[in-house]
């Protein structure tokens, strides 16, 4: 699908500044239907409608009215609806008659795009939700990053910032769609890269309260003590005990090691298999 400055063309055309994106045509004029005539969009990426928003919705139209015009395609009987589906329903719990609507033709795979972009934008939604949204314009509309940030009036690294969280276990990714703990929390448990260490540090999360800057410093720690301890350099002999070492090797014929310490210290003399001990051991007067 071919994408003009972040979106399809035909998204701009039927979408035009109703949710906030320009269009380069004329938005369309607003007309009155009845809520009976219209269809829900079978292709409504979400189904479900939390019972206190819509009961909230519902009392600001009983109030002031839709402010908001929804959306619809004219189908063989009717309309089906593109966005708006919850002032649609709210419209119909009160029993209204006309509801204002702006018509627009479009085809099947737009409606699904202009549903799943419409949801994302206008719903409550949580991090998870929105994540799985973006993937979504990704996967199924070849959207890039940077063309859902611009449908969604986000910068392209808080659309990658979404998507990082699908990195994470599904326990954990369920603890941030209840709200349980932030998605400040989550990015901090990307930076550890075991499953089983994000999990254990999401639980003491939830458990002590601790707050993002909290779970960042203790991540740091943990990543700093899995760092490998880096070995003490090593001191090169004295000109004195390079020049012993040299001596011992010569009379030896093996590789002769001294390490000393204020007058204190060991001789290594390393050797290879039997033949090589045993010279070792004449050219020190011991007889094996």
């Amino acid at each position: 699908m071919a994408k003009n400055e972040g979106l399809s063309k035909g998204l701009q055309s039927l979408l035009g500044g109703v949710i906030g994106i320009e269009s380069q045509q004329e938005e369309g004029v607003i007309i009155q239907l009845n809520p009976n005539d219209i269809k829900p969009n079978s292709m409504q990426p979400r189904n479900l409608f939390k019972e206190a928003e819509m009961h909230d919705l519902m009392a600001s139209i009983k109030k002031h009215g839709i402010l908001q015009p929804i959306i619809v395609t004219p189908t063989a009987h009717g309309y089906m609806l593109i966005a708006g589906e919850r002032r649609w329903r709210a419209a119909k719990e009160l029993g209204m008659k006309k509801v204002p609507a702006i018509v627009r033709k479009t085809d099947d795979e737009s409606l699904l795009e202009i549903a799943l972009i419409e949801n994302i934008q206008r719903e409550d939604l949580n991090p998870i939700e929105k994540a799985l949204g973006f993937r979504e314009l990704v996967k199924k509309f070849g959207f890039t990053q940077e063309q859902v940030a611009h449908a969604m009036g986000k910068d392209r690294s808080s659309v990658a910032n979404y998507l990082r969280l699908l990195e994470l276990p599904d326990e954990i990714q369920g603890h941030v769609s209840r709200g349980t703990i932030s998605m400040g929390h989550a990015r901090a448990l990307l930076s550890l890269h075991e499953k089983e260490m994000q999990i254990k540090y999401c639980t003491i999360i939830i458990k002590e309260g601790l707050s993002v800057r909290d779970v960042e410093s203790m991540v740091a720690g943990e990543k700093n003590l899995r760092k490998p301890e880096k070995r003490p350099e090593r001191k090169l002999p004295t000109p004195h005990i390079a020049d012993i070492e040299d001596r011992f090797r010569k009379h030896f014929g093996a590789k002769v090691k001294i390490r000393e310490r204020h007058g204190r210290g060991q001789i290594t003399i390393a050797f290879n298999n039997n033949e090589e001990f045993e010279r070792i051991a004449n050219k020190s007067g011991i007889s094996l």
